[in-house]
């Protein structure tokens, strides 16, 4: 940074004004020309600039400043241990070499998004994000690069995917190529999971694969496991059941071997609505039965997820005791944490709780509970997230016991919509 930007960026950190930092020393118009590289300063000045700002003449070696922001760095770019992280945060923030220079204050300030991302202090990040706008034009292409990145991952936590993955793909346009291939692997991997957010199934794939390449290659293990199941997960979308099998398999073998219960439960969750959409029930019941030795206490909206397509298996059975024994289990679930469909949580949670509520109708027979349900509040929900093989499962059911009520017309209209809701699933394997 030379002496200008220097100067530049130690008064916009002081929210000074151009005006207020040139006044008693020289007129403003010459300190723009400074700030913009112009013109250098003379000694005399610049010593009563840097002595307004609080800072040396000169910026100082700072190797330790580097050596620290550098291993944070390292930290956040796999995080496995969010109590290691928040530990060395707490030990290094308040220290004097992260603040001694402008270039480690910038990169540690860009690191600190990640962190208060990483451990769900979204106020602080957005905080963060605001302030360090400011100071764009001092970053150098890895901290521009980084700083994309980051505002990415907080879209993404937002559930503002389509966002999400336009700034990743900026970030990509944008990175330096001397990044190292675990920084690559992340960003590919992270554009791989919000284009399979946004349906891009061709996008989602490919760059997927570009992170698990480099992921095998790094050996790390988590991603390799995570870039398998989102392949998995597309290919199944577009009905490649048999590659979809094959990912999910290295995925499962890889995963078990992993001490981390929340990608195991993920695993096991998605290979059994794998075999929920093959239609082969008793396998998917095993898996998602599996999934609930490892769910979290805490996720309760996946524990919640994973009950509802085991009651959908169970009624594909017309098990309906079995289903209504899971019922009952996620009942004690909700009834213990007090949740309701108002509680504040996030959209993932709402949304699972209502098709939870639409089966727990269904099962307990509470039919018009359950039309109106499905039709006001679950039905919209699944046709923003594609989810037309459930809308077909829904609107099917609805038909066949309009059949057993005597109500044909109603249940020919219903039999319609699940008809055209598999047409829809058809239509996104064709594209």
């Amino acid at each position: 940074m030379d002496t200008g930007m220097r100067l530049k960026y130690h008064r916009l950190k002081k929210r000074m004004s151009l005006e207020e930092l040139a006044s008693g020393i020289l007129l403003p118009k010459e300190l723009k020309k400074i700030e913009s590289g112009i013109k250098e300063p003379g000694l005399k000045d610049l010593e009563a600039l840097c002595k307004k700002l609080g800072i040396s003449l000169a910026p100082k070696d700072n190797p330790v400043g580097k050596v620290l922001v550098k291993n944070f760095k390292s930290l956040l770019l796999h995080p496995q241990n969010k109590a290691k992280i928040m530990e060395q945060y707490a030990d290094i923030h308040n220290h004097p070499l992260l603040h001694s220079d402008e270039e480690i204050e910038l990169e540690y300030s860009i690191q600190q998004i990640r962190f208060f991302i990483i451990t769900g202090d979204l106020d602080s990040a957005e905080e963060k994000m605001k302030d360090i706008d400011r100071f764009k034009e001092f970053m150098n292409q890895e901290q521009f690069y980084l700083f994309h990145k980051y505002l990415g991952n907080y879209h993404y936590i937002l559930d503002e995917f389509e966002l999400a993955l336009k700034t990743y793909l900026m970030a990509e346009k944008i990175s330096p190529s001397t990044l190292p291939p675990s920084e690559f692997g992340d960003l590919y991997y992270s554009i791989g999971i919000s284009a399979s957010q946004c349906w891009e199934i061709n996008l989602a794939n490919k760059y997927s694969a570009m992170a698990l390449k480099i992921y095998q290659q790094e050996f790390v293990p988590k991603r390799i496991v995570e870039c398998h199941l989102n392949i998995a997960i597309n290919e199944r979308r577009i009905g490649n059941y048999r590659t979809a099998k094959e990912h999910f398999k290295y995925a499962f073998t890889i995963g078990n071997k992993i001490d981390n219960d929340f990608l195991k439960f993920n695993t096991e969750y998605n290979y059994g609505y794998y075999y929920y959409q093959l239609q082969n029930f008793k396998s998917a019941i095993i898996h998602l039965e599996n999934a609930l030795k490892f769910v979290p206490e805490e996720y309760t909206s996946d524990l919640i997820l994973d009950y509802c397509v085991l009651i959908k298996c169970y009624i594909e059975l017309e098990d309906f005791d079995s289903a209504k024994n899971v019922l009952q289990k996620g009942e004690n679930v909700i009834k213990d944490r007090n949740i309701s469909v108002d509680s504040p949580s996030n959209n993932q949670f709402k949304e699972v709780y209502i098709e939870f509520m639409c089966l727990k109708y269904f099962v307990c027979n509470e039919f018009d509970s359950f039309v109106n349900c499905l039709e006001e509040s679950l039905v919209p929900i699944l046709k923003t997230h594609n989810k037309h093989f459930e809308i077909g499962f829904y609107y099917g059911h609805l038909g066949n016991t309009y059949i057993k009520m005597g109500e044909f017309e109603k249940s020919a209209y219903s039999l319609v919509k699940a008809k055209k809701a598999y047409k829809e699933l058809m239509a996104i394997k064709e594209e």
